[in-house]
């Protein structure tokens, strides 16, 4: 019974997740759909390079890098029921793995991203090393997170549960950069790139 119970939370999160960037509410498909592609402008040019999607769920930000012709692409995730969806969507190299203990070589990968997850590890610092240790010399990190204060206020004024119950760590730009210990050199604000305190999601990319 408990094995059924954690498959139906798996299935509903996978659902939740889907209906993101299909949501019959405008501004919800705008703001996530917009994330994506802020991520994909950051990439390097160059093809051939090694991507990893570290939180990579149903696959949708890999099936658009997938679609703008890069090559060698991994998306690593905690949830099967998640990575089975995602290997219809794309053809990129998929794993169960935990982010806190990734099963890649020292320095495998040119770009690492991990879209809206981070705020869902417990323990982000191991997550944030292993980041690090296998990203190549000069390798891009791109890490995105919400403003949770200010999601939580937009939650109270919708008439929604203000907290949504996985979100196990908040982030501001400035704790994160301490957290990461690495050069940012990119910070993108959602939606209109307004102030960090006004503004619903963060992008920040940095510079191994």
């Amino acid at each position: 019974l408990l094995v059924r119970e954690k498959m139906v939370k798996l299935v509903m999160e996978k659902e939740h997740m889907e209906k993101l960037y299909s949501s019959g509410n405008p501004f919800v498909r705008y703001i996530n759909n917009k994330r994506l592609d802020e991520i994909c402008k950051l990439l390097p040019r160059d093809k051939e390079i090694k991507i990893l999607d570290a939180g990579c769920g149903e696959g949708q930000l890999l099936e658009k890098i997938e679609k703008m012709k890069y090559k060698n692409l991994y998306g690593v995730d905690v949830t099967k029921v998640a990575l089975e969806d995602a290997r219809k969507r794309v053809k990129a190299k998929l794993f169960l793995q935990n982010l806190n203990k990734l099963n890649f070589s020292d320095k495998f990968f040119d770009v690492v991203v991990c879209t809206e997850v981070i705020e869902h590890i417990p323990d982000y610092k191991k997550a944030l090393n292993e980041f690090k240790r296998i990203l190549k010399k000069n390798g891009l990190l791109i890490i995105s997170f919400p403003n949770e204060p200010l999601c939580v206020l937009m939650r109270i004024i919708f008439l929604r549960n203000p907290r949504i119950k996985d979100h196990v760590n908040s982030f501001s730009v400035k704790r994160m950069k301490k957290a990461v210990k690495l050069k940012m050199i990119k910070k993108i604000n959602l939606p209109l790139n307004l102030p960090d305190f006004l503004s619903l999601i963060h992008i920040l990319a940095f510079k191994n």
